[in-house]
């Protein structure tokens, strides 16, 4: 999979675990769930700066407190994303970002084909000129033939 390809088809989640105290105890679960990255930028856990991201909720605790442990309600997210989405009501990014409804161009920027991809990528700023600039980056890096020096 290329650095910044969204998935084919809406998210179907995997696991489902039960019965955690704390929604905290989940994040080996989303960690794999989401194969290792946010969510909504697919930055990846290596690119991070504590090599973790965040726990999100997507339905918000604040309008929500019955699902602070709900798995289902749970996201993995970078720092950036979970904070620029806040406890807003947004669609959901696993149904919503899939390659069908949204593509990142050679040049970094990020275009949706649908109005709740775009609605997304706009209340997240997913096409700021710092999110196209880091996109650049990380592609060039990750297409760089193995044994080169930079």
């Amino acid at each position: 999979m290329a650095a910044f390809t969204y998935p084919a088809q809406p998210h179907e989640r995997r696991h489902g675990p039960q019965g955690y105290a704390s929604y905290t105890s989940y994040r080996p679960w989303l960690r794999d769930e989401f194969s290792f990255r946010c969510v909504y930028c697919l930055l990846r856990e290596p690119w991070a700066r504590h090599g973790s991201l965040d726990i999100d909720h997507f339905l918000a605790v604040a309008h929500n407190p019955g699902k602070v442990n709900d798995y289902d309600n749970l996201l993995y997210a970078c720092t950036t994303c979970n904070s620029a989405k806040g406890d807003r009501l947004m669609p959901d990014p696993t149904s919503v970002l899939t390659s069908g409804a949204v593509h990142v161009a050679e040049d970094g920027s990020i275009h949706a084909a649908n109005p709740e991809a775009a609605r997304l990528i706009e209340l997240l700023g997913l096409d700021s000129a710092p999110a196209t600039e880091f996109r650049m980056l990380w592609k060039r890096r990750c297409q760089r033939p193995a044994g080169t020096v930079t």
